[in-house]
């Protein structure tokens, strides 16, 4: 009596085993490439991807969000600073590829205008490839890679304003560097540069937030790159002034995204 009980559960146990558990599927982690659309002039990133074995949909994840698709790509409009794509079938879900939109910041450069006499006070402002900030003098061996020029003594922005590196003649490149006023003092709530309204030479004001649009051209392109400033203090110095700000850029080319 005992061996037949024990056969009776060991059946019942496999029909349920068979009937009610999913089998494991162990999903690869998909491959994501990301890339700003011409949509509003960058405002929207495409996410696209190869399909994943077995995979029934994927999971995005943004900042605030969590989206389900079918399709193999799909396009976040909203900026975040991390994104994720996981493959999923029932309960099942792949380690997330991670695309990281997250802006690049630099803190406390230290620039001069231009009528500061002192050759050791930098008045140029230059990007990087990586997106990392840094004061520069005017010489000519900075000349290719300057982006603005802090300025003091043109009437039109003064007392201080940042200008276009390529607008002067001393040193000048081919850069149509262009910014705005964001309208905020809030820095870090600032996720988002306008698509147009630019200028290549404007006023700016002690906590006074930009977004700042890096470009060889006067229309955006996806070797474009946007960042944001704020003007942390204004004081004169000797007769010129000295600007302190801090700068943090979108590494993602054309992504007008600024989400820290």
């Amino acid at each position: 009596m005992r061996k037949t009980t024990l056969i009776v559960a060991f059946v019942a146990a496999l029909v349920l085993f068979g009937t009610g558990c999913d089998t494991i599927v162990t999903l690869d982690r998909p491959t994501v490439s990301a890339a700003a659309l011409d949509t509003n002039n960058g405002g929207t990133l495409r996410l696209t991807w190869t399909a994943v074995t077995d995979a029934a949909s994927y999971e995005i994840s943004t900042d605030d969000s969590v989206f389900t698709t079918t399709s193999t790509s799909f396009d976040v409009s909203t900026p975040s600073a991390r994104i994720e794509v996981r493959a999923v079938k029932g309960n099942d879900k792949s380690d997330p590829a991670i695309i990281d939109c997250k802006v690049v910041e630099t803190s406390s450069i230290v620039l001069y205008g231009i009528s500061d006499v002192n050759p050791d006070h930098p008045s140029g402002l230059a990007f990087t490839t990586s997106g990392t900030a840094s004061a520069m003098s005017l010489g000519d061996a900075n000349k290719a890679a300057l982006d603005f020029v802090c300025d003091d003594q043109q009437a039109s922005v003064t007392p201080v304003g940042m200008i276009n590196a390529g607008d002067y003649s001393w040193p000048q490149n081919a850069k149509v560097n262009t910014l705005m006023d964001a309208g905020t003092t809030d820095f870090d709530a600032f996720e988002l540069a306008a698509a147009t309204g630019y200028t290549t030479q404007l006023k700016t004001d002690q906590n006074g937030v930009y977004a700042l649009w890096l470009s060889s051209s006067t229309s955006w392109t996806v070797n474009d790159h946007f960042a944001k400033a704020k003007i942390v203090s204004v004081e004169d110095v000797g007769g010129a002034k000295k600007v302190t700000l801090n700068v943090a850029y979108q590494k993602i080319g054309g992504l007008r995204w600024l989400a820290k």
